[in-house]
């Protein structure tokens, strides 16, 4: 492959990346927030989301597979109890779930 085949390849990929958030930025004065469009998509995504994320819990791949699903559950639960405890305080309920996690892992495993 010569060299203009990759200056190629990188301006069509530059294409497809920024062309659908330039016309997302551009569409977006039009775009009503409250519309039954944009509720819709937004409970689309969420959706997905969610399923990405029981899908790690569920069916881990790599190093997570290593590790029992009741631990995995008890940390997840346990750092949401703490989110909420600590009025949303991200970083505090994700370290405390991570050495939850290492701890009960070592404990279990």
């Amino acid at each position: 492959m010569s060299d203009t085949y990759i200056y190629i390849a990188i301006v069509i990929t530059a294409i497809a990346t920024y062309l659908p958030r330039f016309l997302g930025v551009f569409s977006s004065d039009f775009v009503n927030e409250e519309g039954k469009l944009f509720k819709f998509v937004s409970c689309i995504s969420y959706g997905i989301l969610a399923a990405l994320i029981a899908r790690i819990f569920i069916h881990p791949v790599g190093a997570l597979e290593q590790t029992s699903t009741m631990v995995r559950l008890i940390a997840a639960g346990l750092t949401i109890v703490v989110l909420f405890l600590t009025k949303k305080n991200v970083l505090f309920s994700s370290l405390f779930g991570v050495i939850l996690f290492g701890i009960l892992n070592l404990y279990f495993n």
